[in-house]
């Protein structure tokens, strides 16, 4: 028998037994914490500001928009997507909680001021469920509301709280703003030291390059945080919040953008003689100069509109370019949105806050790493409330209890199912006729698979009715005409019972 040295023997064991403890610790590290870091994709939200579905994925051939539509063909383009509110506090504070805008109480001309915490305090933003579940949560621009053009650069409105980064960047049409062009009558010698009323019709053209302008920068800065995240993207995830003030007014883009537009090939809208005889005097939205537009004054308008919408093209392109060279895009649920739409010249009006469909309808693409699907749209009815839980659910995060928005994610692999059998929304009146002006009036409208149907003041000041199987553009006012008094009562009913629903106190959030 040899002889054993056992102080040697029992060396030996500990170490063996030491490397054996560090291999099945690395093991349960690569079984039990790995998955859970691999299995959250980042999220990164693109928002874009008084934007409509002027897009070349969404059929119109006029616009230059191949970095959107390229997405879209990545990912699914949802064409039936509705606001609850037509303007951007109102509409932000609403599908950035899950919320109708009754429920944030955010609400009312005075909107654009309000902040939905002072009725239901306790609410989880969107972001701020990511945070919850581990997510860093980085804003760029303007995702909650931000005054444009004043408000660019600040945070003012922010809930900040829901963000672990916040970033406010600041360009040439913010910094030169006494430079501002508007349409109307309004500029004084007094009114020339700010230029800062953002609700007029006006543009800017101030030469320079993209990295130049506040989107370009937001741009800049939220690939930066992008490059970070890449380092560290084994450890944590990403939910990175990119928000463009553009198209916002004044339309405002580097000079390239407006060459893309020469104003001899602008159409302009060519609106019925009689289009605004059956509106009610509560939904003509008129400033006082634009039912004085000439024709240029139209062309021009417009084509600041389209450059600006081009300019935000370019920052999504380099948005996306930048997920495909830090490998993250295969990694990356993508979203791209607009607070809500905007008239350019229907019924005469422009601008908002109205219920017509061009201002209601709403850009809205998903693109799903996860997703077999690629290249296809849904017809489906859809609320922008509705964004919020789907992207939790796309995200394998719980869906809080408040959030009365419903998750369309099925829709992403089966974009022809079934959805909603209404959208709901609602505004505030922007009236100028003086028997109206001192009135506090609100509207709702109510947009089915057919038909679209608006009451102002429950009705008690003009109620529409337009069927949109031949009547797309909303020009003729069915409401009150026999063969369709079945169908108003119908509607009518439907409404009533949308708007209580828009009521009811949420769950859980109202109570410090």
């Amino acid at each position: 028998r040899e002889f054993v040295n056992w102080s040697s023997w029992s060396l030996i064991n500990h170490q063996i037994w030491q490397k054996i403890k560090a291999r099945i610790f690395v093991a349960l590290i690569f079984l039990f914490i790995s998955p859970m870091v691999l299995s959250k994709s980042n999220v990164l939200l693109i928002v874009a500001d008084d934007l409509n579905t002027r897009l070349g994925t969404y059929g119109d051939p006029s616009i230059k928009t191949p970095h959107i539509d390229a997405l879209a063909n990545q990912g699914i383009r949802f064409d039936r997507a509705y606001v609850q509110y037509p303007q951007c506090a109102q509409s932000r504070a609403s599908f950035l909680t899950g919320l109708y805008p009754n429920q944030t109480g955010v609400v009312g001309a005075s909107g654009l001021k309000k902040d939905f915490r002072d009725k239901v305090p306790l609410t989880k933003t969107l972001p701020q469920v990511f945070q919850d579940n581990g997510y860093h949560t980085a804003r760029v621009g303007k995702i909650f509301h931000q005054m444009v053009p004043k408000g660019i650069g600040q945070e003012t409105y922010d809930d900040k709280i829901s963000w672990d980064e916040r970033h406010n960047p600041k360009g040439i049409d913010r910094i030169r703003v006494t430079e501002i062009q508007y349409l109307g009558p309004l500029v004084t010698e007094a009114t020339k030291k700010s230029n800062m009323n953002g609700g007029w019709l006006s543009y800017m053209r101030l030469g320079g390059t993209s990295n130049d302008y506040t989107d370009g920068r937001v741009t800049e800065q939220a690939i930066s945080i992008l490059e970070e995240n890449a380092k560290i993207q084994s450890t944590q995830p990403l939910f990175l919040a990119v928000g463009y003030v553009r198209p916002h007014v004044p339309f405002s883009a580097p000079e390239r953008f407006f060459d893309l537009y020469p104003l001899d090939d602008i159409s302009i809208e060519d609106v019925p003689e009689f289009d605004r005889n059956d509106i009610p005097s509560a939904h003509l939205s008129d400033r006082p100069y634009q039912l004085d537009m000439t024709d240029q004054q139209k062309r021009i308008m417009i084509q600041a509109y389209y450059a600006s919408i081009s300019f935000i093209d370019e920052q999504v392109g380099k948005l996306i370019s930048k997920l495909e060279e830090l490998k993250l895009k295969e990694s990356t649920l993508i979203i791209f949105v607009s607070d809500h739409g905007f008239l350019l010249g229907e019924h005469e009006l422009w601008q908002k806050p109205n219920l017509f469909e061009n201002t209601l309808r709403i850009p809205l693409i998903i693109s799903d790493p996860s997703s077999a699907k690629a290249g296809l749209s849904s017809d489906s009815l859809i609320e922008l409330i509705d964004v919020y839980p789907t992207i939790l659910e796309l995200s394998d995060l719980e869906i809080p209890d408040h959030v009365v928005g419903r998750s369309f994610a099925k829709l992403v692999n089966r974009p022809s199912m079934p959805f909603r059998k209404s959208a709901l929304s609602q505004s505030h009146a922007r009236v100028t006729q003086p028997n109206l002006k001192k009135e506090n009036i609100f509207g709702y409208s109510v947009r089915t698979e057919q038909f679209r149907y608006t009451e102002w003041a429950k009705g008690t000041h003009g109620t529409e009715l337009y069927d949109h199987t031949n009547d797309s553009g909303e020009n003729t006012n069915l409401s009150s005409h026999d063969a369709y008094q079945d169908v108003e009562v119908e509607l009518r009913r439907l409404l009533r019972e949308r708007i209580a629903e828009s009521e009811m106190s949420p769950n859980q959030i109202t109570e410090r």
